[in-house]
């Protein structure tokens, strides 16, 4: 079977992770799969990776000609034609994730769909608001949006098209044959009880996580630590962000936990898009290591091994594959009880949930993993990884989306 998959990044976060497993899980099945790219101007050499930009382009679009290369082949157009061809292309399915726009239109997305079975893989909401990605207490994606309270945040932008771009979803894409994937309930029954959803065929496959590779078998190795430049004296917290500088991801509220009290006792342990930022907004008498974005893999899940807590604090969430390798390595979470990070943690049990989204209440719950001890903490970390192997391993969501694969393609033919 031919798979085309069209993703904006091939590596960043959570989105791109599940998107990478699925390519590689369908190759190995003996699938022909495409990995379409459209960001980014260099990529590896993978396996069926197809940029949507041609490569020469843009690396060109980066030297001193980069002004000459945007004016004759301006990317968005580029990417855009790109992707609407893959409604004449050999595929049986086309499998799109984080779509927002940006690299092609919503009147293509509807072209490709009406030629292809097309599965829409929602890791947030913009795909049922007027362009914000998480909506949390405000209801005016339902009527129609307009005065947007995230005006200047991403994805809504600076200038206030919230209303335009709802009536142009509701217009383009309302009627369409989506199948979307939701990898939460949570989000799966707001887009079952949205305007812009009723009418699309909703499932839930929760991500999943290689637990071979996110493993804890190292939780024990006493050097581990150290050869990480972690002190091994202390209880190591982690916290991974894509970009610490994104509200929505979380940094806000664990700086407002870490700055509630005094941590003499912890290391914070940064991971992600501008940590060095984020460790210069932290208290000057905390102990912090700042790490760096990790784009390998085997590298992160060493600190993940290494890591006692692992922090995570976003306002609103789908089912974040950074708690499900948190989780797969033994850590004990602590966490924000948001949409499907509630669905991952039974509090106490595998790891612990604040009582509020709050950093006092997150600051708490910190505390009282703390007051745990090793001997607790390891408990909840077992108790964690036996919930992955049980519900969320990278096996059974491949195998989930292969077989929702086969269904559309014959239902197509």
């Amino acid at each position: 079977m031919n798979i085309d998959t069209v993703n904006n990044h091939y590596q960043l976060g959570g989105a791109e992770t599940v998107a990478r497993q699925l390519h590689e899980g369908s190759i190995a099945a003996g699938h022909n799969a495409r990995f379409h790219v459209a960001e980014g101007s260099r990529w590896p050499k993978v396996k069926g990776l197809k940029p949507l930009y041609p490569r020469w382009l843009a690396r060109l679009s980066e030297s001193r000609f980069g002004s000459w290369a945007n004016r004759i082949a301006p990317r968005r157009r580029w990417t855009d034609r790109a992707f609407r061809a893959l409604a004449q292309s050999d595929a049986a399915v086309v499998h799109v994730h984080s779509f927002h726009g940006l690299y092609a239109s919503l009147e293509s997305l509807a072209v490709v769909a009406r030629a292809k079975p097309l599965i829409w893989t929602f890791h947030r909401f913009w795909g049922i608001t007027g362009g914000c990605d998480h909506p949390f207490d405000c209801t005016r994606y339902q009527s129609g949006c307009g005065d947007c309270p995230q005006v200047g945040c991403f994805s809504v932008g600076p200038v206030d098209r919230t209303a335009q771009e709802w009536e142009t979803k509701h217009r383009v894409l309302s009627n369409l044959p989506f199948t979307v994937v939701s990898p939460s309930r949570h989000l799966a029954e707001r887009v079952r009880a949205s305007t812009l959803g009723r009418n699309w065929d909703v499932k839930v496959i929760p991500n999943g996580v290689c637990a071979r590779t996110f493993s804890g078998q190292r939780k024990v190795n006493a050097n581990l630590k150290q050869s990480l430049g972690m002190a091994p004296g202390k209880v190591s917290v982690l916290f991974t962000n894509r970009d610490f500088k994104d509200p929505i991801k979380g940094f806000p509220g664990v700086k407002s936990a870490l700055e509630a009290r005094k941590w003499s006792e912890i290391q914070v342990v940064l991971i992600g898009g501008n940590s060095s930022w984020a460790k210069s907004q932290l208290p000057l008498d905390l102990d912090v290591l700042d790490a760096g974005y990790l784009s390998d893999r085997l590298r992160l899940a060493a600190f993940y091994d290494a890591s006692d807590i692992f922090l995570y604090a976003s306002d609103g969430e789908n089912l974040p594959c950074a708690v499900l390798e948190a989780m797969s390595a033994e850590c004990c979470v602590v966490a924000t009880p948001v949409d499907g990070v509630s669905e991952l943690i039974e509090t106490g049990f595998s790891g612990l949930l604040a009582a509020k989204v709050s950093g006092e209440a997150l600051a708490a719950s910190l505390a009282d993993a703390l007051t745990l001890g090793f001997g607790q903490r390891r408990a909840i970390g077992r108790a964690a990884r036996a919930r992955v192997e049980a519900d969320f391993s990278e096996q059974t969501m491949v195998e989930s989306y292969l077989n929702l694969y086969e269904q559309m393609a014959v239902i197509k033919s």
